[in-house]
C-alpha cells in the first residue's frame, strides 16, 4: 500500500500549542490575585467571583466596536448613551421578553427583577455580539453587569454569575 493511500488520522486538526495554554491558565491563576486596578481600564469595574467574569469592556472587541462608533468614546461601556434605551429601558425589555417568548417559550424566571436583569443580560449580549444562536454564551464586562444588577438587584443579593452552557 503507497503512502498515499494510507489512513492519517487527524492531519487536519491544528496542532495545540501547550505553550500558550499553559500561558493561560497562569494568567488566570494571576487575574485572580490581582488588584481590580490591573486589569481595568474604565475605572468601574469590580473583582468578581470567577476568572471567566474578572474582564473590563476595554477587553472585549466586540464591546470596544460599539464604544468605537461613537466620535466620542466613553471611558466605560457602562457611560454609552445606548446602554440606557437597549438595557434599563423597561419597553425594550418588554419587547426582549416577547422575542424570548416566541423563539423559547415563556421565562421561568421568578420575580421582575431577575427577569428584567436576564434580559438585560441578553439585550447587551445581542447588541454587542449579535446572534450567538441556541446555548451560547459569552461573558459581559464586569463593569456591565454590576451596572444591571444595581438597576435590577436581587433582594438577597446572591447572583448566579456567567455559566458555561451545559449541552
Amino acid at each position: 500500500m503507497s503512502e498515499r493511500n494510507t489512513i492519517q488520522p487527524y492531519i487536519f486538526d491544528t496542532d495545540s500549542d501547550t505553550d500558550q495554554a499553559e500561558s493561560t491558565v497562569e494568567e488566570s491563576i494571576i487575574r485572580m490575585c490581582q488588584n481590580v486596578s490591573e486589569w481595568c481600564s474604565c475605572g468601574n469595574c469590580e473583582k468578581m467571583p470567577t476568572e471567566a467574569e474578572n474582564v473590563c469592556c476595554w477587553e472585549i472587541p466586540q464591546v470596544r466596536r460599539r464604544m468605537d462608533q461613537l466620535e466620542l468614546q466613553p471611558s466605560c461601556m457602562t457611560e454609552h448613551p445606548g446602554m440606557d434605551p437597549v438595557c434599563f429601558n423597561i419597553y425594550s425589555l418588554q419587547n426582549a421578553s416577547n422575542i424570548y417568548k416566541a423563539d423559547y417559550g415563556p421565562l421561568r424566571l421568578r420575580g421582575v427583577q431577575k427577569q428584567c436583569r436576564f434580559l438585560a443580560y441578553r439585550s447587551f449580549a445581542s447588541w454587542c455580539w449579535g446572534f450567538l444562536g441556541r446555548r451560547v454564551r459569552v461573558v459581559i464586562p464586569a463593569c456591565v453587569v454590576l451596572k444591571i444588577r444595581r438597576q435590577f438587584p436581587e433582594e438577597q443579593g446572591s447572583y448566579v454569575g456567567f455559566r458555561i452552557a451545559i449541552d
